[in-house]
């Protein structure tokens, strides 16, 4: 028969109690580990920064502001209550009636981002009644609360920083020449020389109905200038007002094959060319310009006949003269013109060269005896001048 041992009972149960308490700290070791694994696993800082964002931008449209619209249409901004919670003890700021305001697309950013001075409040007495212990760690829900509080300035730093690239933005400047601009008026003078012509001279002289026994040679010759001027400058504009003294002159020479004579007549007008001139400045300093003149003799029957012919015939000559001198007439001759020059305002240095063709005849030829023919005559004057400016202003100045 089988009979009950009491001390191999005791035996038994106490190897049962044994490998209970093992199987009950086994258990109690795996729950620790798998509780420090869950909070010691770290969360990517892409998917906290999305996570803050959205409870940030969440909380400040839930509890902050809203956007409603009255009668007229127009956006209002209006707070919101805030559900009482942990902090029913403080004292609440007395409420105001809200402030109607149009609304702006920077306002509304600014809304999404920006706590109230309610929140900050809050914040503030939180921190103050919470006292973390330094030596134990803050928990991951203490941590979250603190960068969703630091997220909406960092989210208003961002907005700023976009809005101040945004209007910092300029377009792109086009690649062209910087013109300095000036208005001023001056006055000046200018010298120089030139090159002047005139045509049909032997056309006049001569008759070609019959064989000639001469031959004809006309040339220009070199004159002076003088002149002085005004100029009107507006920007890229300006205005010349001259008045130029110079000689409109050529020379004919003959030569008659019957005694082998040599005859020269030189025709020099002392002429004033008063003149109004559009100035166009292409680059700073540097300008084109045309313009009209009118040539004004001075000296009407401006012309000396001398030949070769022995002395005892020199009274011939001047009866040739005399009869050349009365026949043929310098009048006054309409002359376009075109210039090119350097003009400048910082040291009053002027330069140009200037072309006028003679649209009308220069000289006249009177009904006369002695065989002269009216001729169709035009003149050609080429000046190359330099001269100086000074303002008008210093002159007024001067004459107080």
């Amino acid at each position: 028969m089988y009979t009950n041992n009491p001390t191999s009972n005791n035996h038994h149960n106490k190897w049962r109690i044994i490998i209970i308490l093992g199987v009950l700290l086994a258990l109690l070791l795996c729950l620790r580990v798998c509780k420090q694994k869950a909070t010691e696993t770290p969360t990517s800082p892409a998917l906290q920064q999305t996570a803050l964002s959205q409870v940030a931008v969440q909380r400040c449209t839930k509890k902050t502001f809203a956007f409603t619209q009255n009668k007229t249409g127009r956006l209002i901004k209006q707070r919101r209550k805030i559900k009482k919670g942990k902090t029913q003890h403080q004292e609440q700021p007395a409420k105001r009636n809200p402030i109607k305001k149009t609304i702006t697309p920077e306002d509304k950013s600014m809304a999404k981002v920006m706590p109230t001075k309610r929140e900050q409040t809050e914040r503030s007495s939180l921190q103050q009644s919470e006292q973390p212990n330094e030596s134990q760690p803050a928990p991951l829900s203490e941590q979250k609360a603190e960068h969703q509080e630091e997220l909406p300035t960092i989210v208003n730093e961002l907005d700023t920083m976009k809005r101040k690239t945004k209007s910092e933005h300029k377009p792109a400047k086009r690649l062209s020449a910087r013109y300095k601009s000036h208005t001023q008026s001056r006055i000046g003078i200018r010298a120089g020389a030139g090159y002047a012509n005139i045509v049909a001279l032997g056309e006049m002289i001569e008759d070609y109905s019959i064989r000639p026994h001469y031959t004809l040679e006309e040339h220009g010759s070199t004159v002076p200038t003088l002149g002085l001027f005004v100029l009107l400058r507006q920007d890229r504009l300006a205005v010349e007002l001259a008045a130029d003294y110079t000689w409109l002159s050529a020379n004919l020479v003959e030569h008659k094959q019957v005694g082998n004579i040599h005859e020269k007549t030189m025709f020099r007008y002392h002429v004033i060319i008063p003149q109004v001139a559009l100035r166009l400045y292409l680059l700073d300093n540097f300008y084109m310009g045309a313009g009209v003149a009118l040539a004004l003799p001075t000296n009407p029957g401006g012309l000396d006949f001398t030949s070769d012919r022995p002395n005892m015939l020199a009274s011939a000559d001047k009866l040739i003269q005399a009869h050349l001198r009365e026949t043929l007439r310098a009048k006054p001759q309409a002359t376009p013109l075109v210039k090119v020059g350097y003009s400048s305002f910082k040291n009053g240095i002027e330069a140009s060269l200037q072309y006028g063709y003679g649209l009308t005849d220069l000289i006249k030829t009177n009904d006369n005896p002695y065989g002269y023919h009216p001729a169709r005559n035009n003149c050609h004057l080429f000046l190359l001048t330099v001269g100086y400016t000074i303002p008008i202003k210093h002159i007024l100045k001067s004459t107080r």
